[in-house]
């Protein structure tokens, strides 16, 4: 790495970031980040994904980043952070919403640390791209324990039930919640209710502080509502060119190419002037 690049550390979201609309890291792009693993720069990946998946879609590069899922709630960094547990969701606030949501005809789905919960009576082939392996999805039944352990429940519904919801969060301060409008039709949405803690950004301070990196050496890149932290408290913070609005509006820089376009890569090797690739 140049030494008037000032950045150490590069902190990457992946759906409609790394990867392709195809779910896939291509070549080009597993290049230019083990360029820079090897150059010294700490690759973080910041997910809302789940860990086992996270993992899976991230096999392709040759060396293990540091991933942080289900928006920090899970680490894994490959060294010893045993001051760092997984955040779950306060138990109440999962049994509030599961009862409200069967009200409104909403089957919330859970994520613990390295499994899916849904709902019985449910097809686990139609969640299987939340998982690496669909025996790692179980039903309510299954668990035969409380939802305890929760680190991220989802709701999909109509919007106006959705919102309904949310009402019942507002006031409190244990919950942080995201509402998800991409690859929804205008009338639905997607609720995600978390730990008040859990925070990409936040989370991946923690690990910083770890490694001796301060914020204003960090370069976040994402597309979605869920990155807009890290995006606003790096050093710098880049909105892909495929991104929501809210995350233009707030990032320093916007790529000039798509996830589709290996718009990722091609800004880190301009922004970190490596060498080109065939």
């Amino acid at each position: 790495m140049k030494e008037k690049n000032r950045f150490k550390a590069v902190l990457i979201d992946l759906d409609g970031t790394l990867l392709t609309d195809e779910k896939e890291i291509t070549d080009y792009s597993a290049q230019i980040l083990e360029q820079l693993q090897k150059d010294g720069v700490q690759v973080i990946i910041a997910t809302g994904r789940g860990l086992s998946r996270a993992k899976q879609l991230t096999h392709k590069l040759k060396f293990m980043p540091i991933i942080l899922a289900n928006n920090g709630a899970t680490i894994s960094s490959g060294f010893d952070i045993s001051d760092v547990e997984d955040l779950s969701v306060d138990y109440k606030v999962v049994k509030k919403l599961s009862e409200k949501s069967h009200d409104y005809g909403i089957k919330p789905y859970f994520f613990v640390k390295d499994k899916l919960i849904i709902q019985d009576g449910l097809d686990k082939k139609d969640f299987i791209d939340s998982v690496a392996k669909i025996d790692e999805i179980m039903t309510v039944s299954e668990k035969k324990s409380d939802m305890t352990d929760v680190v991220s429940m989802v709701m999909i519904g109509n919007k106006n039930k959705i919102f309904q919801l949310i009402d019942l969060l507002k006031e409190d301060k244990n919950v942080n919640y995201h509402i998800h409008t991409k690859y929804f039709s205008p009338n639905v949405r997607m609720l995600e209710v978390q730990n008040a803690k859990t925070d990409k950004f936040k989370r991946a301070l923690t690990i910083l502080n770890h490694l001796g990196i301060k914020k204003e050496e960090v370069v976040s890149i994402g597309d979605a509502h869920n990155d807009l932290e890290m995006i606003v408290g790096s050093g710098l913070g880049v909105a892909m060119k495929n991104s929501d609005d809210i995350l233009k509006q707030n990032s320093d820089v916007i790529t000039r190419y798509t996830n589709q376009e290996d718009g990722l890569a091609k800004f880190l090797k301009e922004l970190f002037e490596l060498r080109d690739y065939e």
